[in-house]
């Protein structure tokens, strides 16, 4: 059965709001980009399908063309500058959902790590989930996060 996933930004004027089924779909991302958007040491990221996923309020988009390839349109609350979420053109299916932004980010465990290659000392990461010194073949992600899924 779906449940309703809601969040949004930091004052509370750009919201969204998705149906989920099963787990939610997260990953940290270690890159350097990533540390620098979050100022910490890695982005809790939400993969979360574009038609099931509404916002409610005004944005502004801050566009970066990624080494990877594409273009991420990141969107940002216009008042508190939080970013909420961002979509890359090369996925176009695919939104992701920053996890600070959900109103109850509990349970949320990553299905994997990524650019572990660029994560601080001071983390631990559970040997138990996969990570992936650099951005992973898609493929093997997705299948991985597919995995997740039927938990």
């Amino acid at each position: 059965m779906a449940r309703e996933i809601t969040g949004g930004c930091r004052c509370g004027q750009l919201r969204y709001r998705f149906d989920q089924d099963g787990p939610l779909l997260n990953y940290c991302c270690h890159c350097l980009d990533c540390q620098k958007s979050t100022a910490s040491a890695f982005a809790d990221q939400v993969i979360v399908s574009t038609d099931a996923l509404t916002l409610t309020g005004r944005s502004v988009i801050f566009s970066t063309e990624r080494p990877s390839g594409g273009t991420t349109n990141n969107q940002h609350c216009p008042d508190c500058f939080s970013r909420v979420c961002n979509a890359n053109t090369v996925y176009p299916a695919m939104t992701i959902v920053r996890g600070g932004t959900l109103d109850d980010p509990s349970g949320l465990e990553p299905f994997a790590h990524m650019w572990t290659s660029r994560k601080r000392g001071w983390i631990a990461i559970d040997p138990a989930v996969p990570t992936f010194e650099e951005t992973p073949d898609p493929a093997e992600f997705m299948r991985l996060a597919m995995a997740r899924r039927k938990v």
